[in-house]
């Protein structure tokens, strides 16, 4: 396909409660949004995600049917898997030969995940190499004979997803008709899409429906990634109980403008603070006491970012300047439907990363 044609990448991002999807088409070497569809999954058939007729026959009913109705002409996709129940970690490694390296990393890889390997898909990259000077600078307590001062180190990225998930995602791929070109876990789909080539150091926190994604991001490398239950249902069912209305009627208050974090609200959300401090804990862990002055910023997405309010008490209660993700900042598309998709962008951060991932590898391959 390369030099023919067009090359049109369909991002799939199917959450806990609802299917995201976008097409991008490569014209002059630059990706632009042609297409895009959503649809919110039934809580009743949602909750049965781990059943295989879920992926047998829900998900394949309804992404045809967004195919369909949104006249997606592409035939390739690309599919983000949930972080959770995955693993993204860094190990430090000697500077070994290739083979002797692969060798290394599946065994170190059993102290991090706790089922057999073969029931997982593994996959790991060189992100850093250390040179023993730099090394002793970096550890100022090394003394002549330690066995890290007179060697090069490398730094791996160890990525990790359940191989039974990878496996329904395939078949989900071949029901729907369409051919699969890649998965990835949706932490990579956020960093592509949230901040592409920045150099700075950010956290990523995408509040979704259910679960809450926290990645530290270091000059374009994922340095941390974690996982709370905490998202949009809870924060729905507290303004639901607070104010003595339904949970749909607290999803319309929730992105009407309210603010319900003011100092004025007498409504406290447990939840948020929960992120906030799981946030706290990622920051301290890695840059210790330096956390605020290291990280240049927090980047809010998902659909609950729509919270009124949520930036400016990630701001003053972390001390970070806290912003919101734009997904669609690196792409282009027609400005004339510009109001009506920034009602809803924040939630297209993973299909759009997704999306983009199908749109490197080609450019990749065409230079």
């Amino acid at each position: 396909m390369l030099g023919f044609g067009k090359k049109i990448c369909i991002g799939i991002d199917v959450g806990t409660s609802s299917i995201k999807m976008v097409e991008l088409t490569i014209k002059g070497n630059r990706p632009v949004l042609t297409n895009y569809a959503w649809v919110d999954i039934d809580d009743s058939l949602a909750k049965y995600e781990s059943i295989s007729t879920y992926f047998e026959t829900v998900l394949p009913e309804y992404i045809k049917k967004m195919l369909q109705e949104s006249k997606m002409s592409g035939h390739d996709v690309y599919f983000s898997v949930s972080s959770a129940g995955g693993l993204i970690t860094l190990i430090e490694f000697p500077d070994i030969a290739r083979e002797d390296l692969d060798q290394a990393v599946k065994f170190e890889a059993h102290k991090y995940i706790p089922v057999s390997l073969d029931d997982v898909v593994l996959s790991w990259d060189i992100i850093n190499k250390t040179s023993p000077n730099e090394l002793i600078i970096k550890n100022e307590s090394s003394v002549e004979g330690d066995a890290n001062s007179g060697e090069s180190a490398v730094e791996v990225l160890l990525v990790a997803a359940p191989k039974n998930k990878i496996i329904k995602f395939e078949q989900l791929a071949k029901d729907i008709g369409l051919t699969l070109k890649a998965i990835e876990i949706e932490s990579f789909s956020l960093v592509r899409s949230l901040i592409g080539n920045d150099q700075g150091n950010f956290i990523i926190v995408d509040i979704g429906s259910r679960v809450c994604n926290i990645v530290l991001v270091e000059k374009g490398i994922i340095k941390a990634n974690r996982n709370i239950d905490a998202g949009g249902k809870d924060i729905s069912r507290i303004i639901a109980k607070s104010m003595n209305v339904s949970e749909s009627k607290a999803d319309l208050l929730k992105s009407s403008g309210k603010n319900f974090l003011s100092s004025e609200s007498n409504v406290s959300f447990p939840i948020i603070d929960s992120i906030v401090g799981e946030i706290s804990r990622v920051l301290n862990s890695y840059y210790k006491e330096d956390a605020k002055v290291a990280v240049d910023g927090i980047i809010i997405s998902g659909g609950t970012s729509s919270l009124l309010g949520i930036d400016e008490y990630f701001s003053k209660t972390l001390g970070i300047k806290t912003t919101f993700g734009n997904p669609l900042g690196r792409i282009e598309y027609d400005k004339r439907i510009e109001p009506e998709i920034k009602k809803i962008d924040k939630r297209f951060s993973v299909a759009v990363g997704v999306a983009l991932n199908g749109v490197d590898e080609y450019l990749k391959n065409k230079n």
